[in-house]
């Protein structure tokens, strides 16, 4: 009895294997010819034994099948004269090794998927499967010919963007960028335009900037009417730099239109003010107190800093020299053309101009005093400009209408 249980043993063993493929799927790219590896383990002679490679559920009807030591006929008619059996490698033995390689030809993409792995022996059985990727067939076999077609299109783009370049403001009517800055990651500047401004053409987009109640930091004091803001006496600034929390919004927002204001940077007999900020910003930047004052985040403005001198918020920022320091300072608002400007209204002169995209954001007016100063920042109401009489035949009425205000601006009320 032992010696039967012993002979079933040794039988068992020599008929036992696993069918081996790589983890890895396989690439090969259409009409070339790939090796799918697969191996028996432990090695032994597969020369006896069934193969079947087969496709999917396709096992009746299989890629390759070999029997009685030769390929058989049976065969999918879209594999005939495309398969056989080979190596995996130069150090493998063939079949006597256990090495049941499919090599396939001719490769289409349909050829793409799972293959399927079978081995079978007298008394035992087993399968792997192997995948292969198909990828599209190489441009040229020369190297140098892919480079050049890539060379020669991309000097080809370059010259249709330079002549873009060129014509574009005959193609788009815009005006030259020298006048016109657009806004890309760093802003550029339109820096002082020659010549005298007319400020009273600019005063006809005047509207009324006031503080708003709400949206200023705690260490400012602003006035009963809200046009006037400076530091409170309790503040004390311990930094070295600009007191950039020192911020004040306007109340007033805007999401179209020209729109106009001045602010009073000197009051009698007060010299005009060292330290001030003045500018934009995007409604609902004030609740992002981390983030820094920079376009990408919402806010355009001009600071005087003090010795260090004048500089806008554009990244890297960009000193400027202005002579004489303002005492009264304009802001227009261009929103449509996305321009903020800053005149000096005493001198009647363009300080400079900053470009942006405001489309879909809601505009505020910002306001900063700085620290160190005799005298506030006030928010001025601009004197309308003269309009010359219409002469008219009809008699003139003792009471007249009240135009409503086209300037485009709205104020903020603050919801609950």
């Amino acid at each position: 009895m032992l010696s039967i249980i012993i002979i079933a043993l040794l039988i068992e063993t020599s008929v036992s294997f696993t069918v081996v493929v790589p983890r890895d799927q396989t690439v090969a790219h259409v009409g070339s010819t790939v090796t799918l590896p697969c191996w028996i383990s432990p090695p032994e002679n597969a020369e006896a034994l069934e193969i079947r490679w087969y496709r999917h559920d396709q096992f009746s009807n299989p890629v390759l099948y070999y029997q009685h030591g030769k390929i058989q006929d049976l065969q999918d008619e879209s594999y005939r004269n495309r398969t056989s059996l080979t190596l995996r490698s130069d150090q493998s033995g063939g079949l006597k090794d256990g090495d049941v390689s499919l090599r396939l030809e001719k490769l289409t993409v349909q050829d793409e998927g799972v293959f399927h792995c079978y081995v079978s022996g007298d008394s035992a059985y087993d399968s792997s499967k192997v995948v292969l990727k198909i990828t599209d067939p190489p441009v040229s076999s020369d190297p140098w010919k892919p480079l050049f077609f890539t060379l020669l299109i991309c000097a080809l783009l370059g010259l249709v963007g330079l002549i873009l370049y060129k014509y574009r403001h005959k193609l788009t009517g815009k005006k030259p960028e020298d006048q016109i800055c657009e806004n890309r990651p760093m802003e550029k500047l339109t820096k002082e335009v020659e010549g005298e401004i007319n400020i009273e053409e600019l005063r006809k987009h005047a509207v009324q900037i006031t503080i708003h109640q709400h949206y200023v930091s705690p260490d400012l004091f602003v006035s009963k009417d809200r046009n006037m803001v400076r530091s409170s006496k309790e503040y004390k600034h311990t930094g070295e730099g600009f007191p950039y929390k020192l911020y004040a919004f306007g109340a007033q927002t805007f999401t179209s239109g020209r729109h106009y204001w001045e602010v009073a940077l000197a009051v009698p007999p007060n010299p005009p003010k060292n330290y001030w900020l003045i500018g934009v910003a995007k409604d609902g930047s004030f609740r992002s107190k981390d983030k820094s004052l920079t376009p990408s985040n919402g806010y355009w403005f001009l600071c005087s800093d003090g010795p260090n001198g004048f500089y806008t918020n554009s990244d890297p920022p960009v000193k400027l020299s202005l002579t004489p320091r303002p005492e009264q300072l304009g802001v227009l608002l261009d929103y449509d053309d996305g321009q903020l400007s800053f005149y000096n209204v005493k001198e009647r002169k363009h300080l400079l101009t900053m470009s942006t995209r405001f489309t879909g954001s809601v505009i505020v007016p910002l306001f900063n005093p700085g620290v160190g100063d005799l005298s506030p920042l006030k928010i001025l109401d601009c004197p309308k400009p003269v309009e010359p009489p219409v002469e008219s035949s009809q008699p003139l009425l003792n009471n007249t209408e009240a135009t409503p205000d086209a300037s485009g601006a709205t104020e903020r009320v603050k919801s609950k």
